[in-house]
């Protein structure tokens, strides 16, 4: 297949045929192939200079891959090989037919509140998967979620190599890999990562699956990371008030205040879910 970046970041895998570019970032290609058993999957080609990286970087990134693919949860699309071709790091993923939950919102931004609860505990339970294993996420939002034909949903695109383009310049240290829309304030501070840091994004597209738009907007970068930081937490609207108390638990401006893991986020939506007699459609 011949495609001007895969010329420029060639990606050499004899028993793969490589199909069509679904995708390409500053850091990564997206490749539509067919594997040796003739089925269809997904590989990532990232951009850097994989042969530069120290070896224990390399085979942490290798040890992360190998152990998501070990979680048997529908929830996320799982990663089956990754490894090192003439300086290019690639990994290997099931591949998923469907559009983006992000695509999704834009054709219905309101679906239907038992739909939006649907999705929403779907994120969690697999988002939870990740963090048993000790990993993050560091990058959820909706365009990292696929919604295949059944409606169900598959987390995927792990910050798994976010060390590593600190290590080969392709990001800066203090640089907050992530989206604007879904960043917790201590990220903008610069304090590492953790779980709290995901459930700030994860209450992010709570919020958006409810409402149908974002928590904090604006067509300014400063003036969004300062909403993020310094502007209340939005409430619901009247219908779906009942959630606030979920809304607040995972928007929370400090993550010492926040909802600490997915099984207290599953057990406060269930408490919630209890006290309402019948959850009416929109």
């Amino acid at each position: 297949m011949k495609h001007p970046s895969l010329a420029q970041y060639p990606l050499v895998l004899p028993d793969y045929q490589l199909l069509q570019v679904l995708h390409e970032s500053d850091n990564a290609i997206i490749v539509l192939a067919q594997a040796p058993d003739s089925q269809q999957v997904v590989i990532k080609r990232f951009k850097f200079n994989a042969s530069q990286l120290e070896k224990h970087l390399l085979d942490e990134f290798l040890m992360e891959s190998w152990a998501l693919g070990l979680l048997d949860h529908r929830g996320l699309v799982r990663p089956i090989n990754a490894g090192l071709v003439a300086g290019a790091l690639y990994m290997i993923m099931e591949y998923v037919p469907g559009k983006t939950l992000r695509r999704q919102l834009s054709l219905m931004p309101h679906p239907s509140l038992k739909q939006a609860l649907q999705w929403f505990t779907e994120i969690t339970l697999a988002l939870g998967e990740i963090h048993s294993i000790g990993l993050l996420h560091q990058d959820l939002k909706t365009s990292n979620i696929l919604v295949r034909n059944d409606d169900s949903l598959a987390l995927l695109d792990f910050g798994l190599e976010t060390r590593l383009l600190v290590a080969t310049g392709f990001m800066r240290e203090d640089e907050i890999y992530c989206t604007p829309y879904y960043i917790s304030p201590e990220r903008m501070m610069g304090d590492p990562p953790d779980e709290r840091t995901d459930l700030y994004a994860l209450g992010v597209i709570l919020y958006e699956l409810l409402v149908g738009h974002k928590p904090y907007e604006s067509p300014s970068l400063s003036e969004l990371l300062k909403k993020h930081a310094l502007t209340p937490i939005p409430k619901l609207p009247t219908r779906q008030y009942a959630y606030q108390p979920l809304i607040n638990g995972l928007l929370a401006k400090f993550p010492e205040n926040r909802l600490q893991s997915t099984e207290s986020v599953v057990r406060l939506l269930q408490e919630i879910n209890k006290d309402i007699p019948t959850q009416h459609e929109w």
